[in-house]
């Protein structure tokens, strides 16, 4: 195997791990405390946003403002940042015009998104192997979301198309960055597109509305989700596409939903079906799949 493809593979595999544990401090929060999906949205992206910014600034004693506010790094971080300010918002409107359920297997199409982004703008011949794995990970997940049960599903116009945006900003928002992240490192610009992001965000939904209790549970899990579930995970998912393409990428992503289920078996006390079990050997049949792969 190549071991840059293997590098890739394994840092896709942790952004998608990380995001499924931080699903379920989120799962956590929203049972125990009165925290509802958009302000943990709106709180995670702003939290990553300042840290990341104030690291940037003083690790570089302002130096990399240049950088930042350089016409074309400026634009280009501003535009990842209304990305995945879209990704978040667009995903809660699927959810509230839909289901959960329903939102996350939408946005199973966005590596289907990134192929034909590819294939139009960069005219790559798309691989079967990609396309096969992208069906086996959305039957993964799908076995994992539904439990076997597709009744569940609520496929509104409404919620279908929040969906269906919410995967196309997602699918923007890996291939996108890629020139910029030859100009700027990582953390530069997950944070400073993030930091963007927040500040529309604020706007939209200002956090000291929010009537949340911040005792010391709910400040170590906003801790998590900050540092595990946003910049650990887009650090690694933005890393991963130095060594393979975005494509392979946000197919690992599905290790999300996986990740979330395992840890609520083992820390919710939620019960492993065997349906969930199928869709789990699926998920990682891909990656094997995926790490064979050139």
């Amino acid at each position: 195997m190549n071991k840059m493809v293997i590098k890739g593979v394994s840092l896709a595999v942790l952004a998608g791990l990380c995001w499924g544990s931080m699903a379920v401090v989120a799962q956590h929060l929203m049972m125990s405390r009165e925290v509802n999906g958009e302000q943990l949205a709106v709180l995670r992206i702003l939290g990553a946003g300042v840290l990341l910014v104030l690291f940037d600034l003083v690790s570089s004693r302002g130096q990399s403002l240049k950088d930042v506010f350089r016409k074309e790094n400026f634009k280009d971080l501003l535009i990842y940042g209304l990305g995945q300010l879209g990704i978040q918002g667009a995903f809660f409107l699927s959810i509230d015009y839909a289901n959960a359920a329903t939102a996350a297997i939408l946005v199973l199409t966005g590596p289907l998104f990134i192929v034909g982004f590819l294939a139009i703008g960069e005219h790559r011949k798309v691989r079967i192997v990609e396309i096969f794995a992208i069906v086996m990970s959305s039957i993964g997940v799908i076995c994992l979301v539904t439990k076997g049960d597709l009744s569940g599903i609520n496929f509104s116009v409404a919620g279908v198309f929040w969906g269906l945006v919410s995967a196309m900003c997602g699918a923007f928002c890996t291939v996108q960055p890629r020139k910029l992240l030859k100009r700027m490192s990582v953390m530069q610009v997950v944070g400073w597109g993030m930091f963007f992001g927040a500040l529309l965000a604020c706007i939209i939904k200002p956090p000291f509305t929010f009537d949340i209790h911040w005792d010391q549970m709910m400040l170590a899990s906003y801790g998590y989700i900050v540092l595990i579930g946003t910049v650990s995970a887009f650090w690694c998912y933005l890393k991963s596409l130095k060594f393979v393409v975005p494509s392979v990428t946000s197919i690992l992503a599905c290790f999300e939903p996986l990740s979330a289920v395992v840890l609520s078996v083992i820390l919710l006390g939620t019960v492993f079906t065997v349906v969930e079990a199928i869709g789990a050997a699926l998920i990682f049949s891909t990656v094997f799949v995926l790490a064979r792969s050139k």
